[in-house]
């Protein structure tokens, strides 16, 4: 094991100012993460990509989010939809797994702009209300719809390090009677699909002994981040979660289009 680390030099060549705007970057995350149960990593990997490269910013998001699920999952475990949470998960191992490849294989410039793209089209989807639209015709509970959307969100989630459960949510908050067993099933899929990812990407070697390091430097701000997301879930009402969950998807979409263009310029 000691050799393992030996070495080893996190964020080697990162002056302060960068390494706490990264601390406060994946604390606002998480913080998202513990009031919605998903969520985390759009504003982290968007706002990261600035100080670090596509990559790295995208898996320094998954050694951090990590600390953030095990502290939920326990109240995931209670709380989730299991008829809705069961029919997605063979979906989203093969679409997260599908997607973990082709982040391996694409370059940094693709990453974002892809990132940006793929959100787009979610909130075009809400905006034109197909999902609305969808339920007067089709069982939400139905397991080959949730197996065909769980392998398209597991692709997203697994090729851009984020915006999966943008994608779903639309889909899980009708599929889900409250906002209690909606943040649930979020983190209930979080963890599957973060687990995949993992598996994925140490198999592809990209989780290397410094990543690991740096992942633990900032696990102590997203535990904290977290718990405080947690309680400021349970102060809030059905509206005003619901309300806020839609200003998550806009302001990360328009984040995310931003730096796309960004990088197309």
């Amino acid at each position: 094991m000691t050799e393992f680390f030996s070495g080893v030099m996190p964020f080697d060549g990162i002056e302060w100012w960068v390494l706490a705007a990264l601390a406060a970057t994946h604390a606002l995350g998480c913080f998202i993460r513990g009031a919605f149960g998903f969520g985390s990593n759009v504003p982290i990997v968007v706002i990261s990509a600035f100080l670090l490269p596509p990559h790295h910013a995208i898996l320094l998001a998954l050694m951090t989010t990590l600390a953030a699920q095990i502290q939920l999952l326990p109240s995931g475990f209670r709380t989730a939809d299991w008829q809705v949470t069961k029919p997605l998960m063979a979906g989203l191992v093969v679409g997260t797994t599908t997607g973990s490849w082709l982040f391996s294989v694409l370059s940094p410039e693709w990453l974002v702009i892809i990132l940006g793209g793929l959100i787009v089209f979610i909130i075009l989807m809400d905006t034109i209300c197909v999902v609305e639209k969808l339920v007067r015709h089709v069982d939400l509970r139905s397991r080959r719809l949730a197996a065909i959307l769980a392998a398209i969100g597991g692709t997203m989630g697994g090729l851009s390090g984020a915006g999966a459960f943008y994608f779903l949510v639309v889909y899980l908050k009708h599929a889900c009677p409250t906002p209690e067993t909606l943040r649930g099933t979020n983190v209930m899929l979080a963890s599957i699909t973060m687990g995949v990812r993992l598996i994925a990407l140490a198999t592809l070697g990209f989780i290397t002994p410094t990543l690991i390091v740096e992942g633990l430097i900032l696990w102590p701000v997203a535990i904290a981040a977290t718990w405080l997301g947690a309680h400021a879930f349970k102060r809030s009402s059905p509206g005003g979660f619901y309300i806020a969950l839609q200003i998550l998807l806009l302001c990360g979409a328009a984040s995310l289009i931003y730096k796309g263009f960004q990088q197309l310029g």
